[in-house]
């Protein structure tokens, strides 16, 4: 091989290695809930952020999609200083969603009603061009908000096309009532986790277990929390 080969040899192989590696798997981030409700607004406020957090843990659960972390996009806010709040606008959004290397955007809406019904709002926005291209809802008892949660991941993973394992899919049907004081302080934990509040957090964590022994994100939670303590 001549050396003129031989250079032009290596820099095709240079430029094969520092190449980026496109992935086709599909990156989405929940945003806060907007809280809807008429009756007892206050008290379901911290939903906000329950909701978006049980829908992130449920879909975070299959492989083929990538789902930033609820933490991750609050930094990525409070850098900003942007709130999701009534003060994030969609197109704020779609910015914040293109910051995260997001191709999805997932905005929801609930409404907790006196007959302790809670109905469930969620839309689907494609990040580059900032449309809507899917949009769903579900209803039903506040105790069964789980398996409304499960219900709508599982639509959005569907038209987003998104392929799951049978263990996956099964993972899906499970679910379990639960007490919707349980869930709402385990809502108002992670305002206070958001306020770098941490023995509040675990005090709201230990509340919604003491509810609902059963509620594994609450468990989640203090054992994250727990786990800080050491580093620090």
């Amino acid at each position: 091989m001549s050396v003129m080969r031989y250079i032009l040899f290596v820099f095709f192989q240079l430029l094969l290695i520092s190449a980026p590696v496109f992935s086709s798997e599909t990156t989405l981030a929940v945003l806060d809930f907007e809280n809807n409700s008429f009756f007892n607004p206050e008290e379901y406020h911290p939903l906000s952020k329950g909701l978006a957090e049980m829908m992130i843990t449920e879909m975070n659960q299959v492989q083929a999609i990538r789902v930033v972390e609820r933490r991750k996009l609050r930094s990525l806010l409070d850098e900003l200083k942007l709130t999701q709040s009534g003060v994030l606008s969609e197109k704020s959004s779609v910015q914040v969603g293109r910051l995260l290397g997001a191709q999805h955007l997932v905005f929801g809406g609930y409404m907790v009603t006196l007959n302790e019904k809670i109905r469930i709002d969620v839309r689907i926005v494609e990040v580059e061009t900032g449309l809507t291209i899917k949009a769903g809802e579900v209803t039903g008892k506040t105790k069964q908000i789980l398996s409304l949660i499960k219900k709508l991941s599982k639509k959005i993973l569907k038209d987003l096309n998104v392929r799951m394992t049978k263990n996956e899919k099964r993972s899906f049907e499970k679910s379990q009532k639960l007490n919707m004081k349980a869930v709402v302080l385990f809502s108002k934990g992670l305002e206070f986790e958001d306020r770098r509040q941490w023995v509040e957090a675990k005090q709201c964590y230990q509340k919604s277990l003491d509810i609902e022994p059963q509620f594994q994100q609450a468990r989640v939670r203090i054992q994250e929390l727990a786990e800080r303590e050491k580093n620090f």
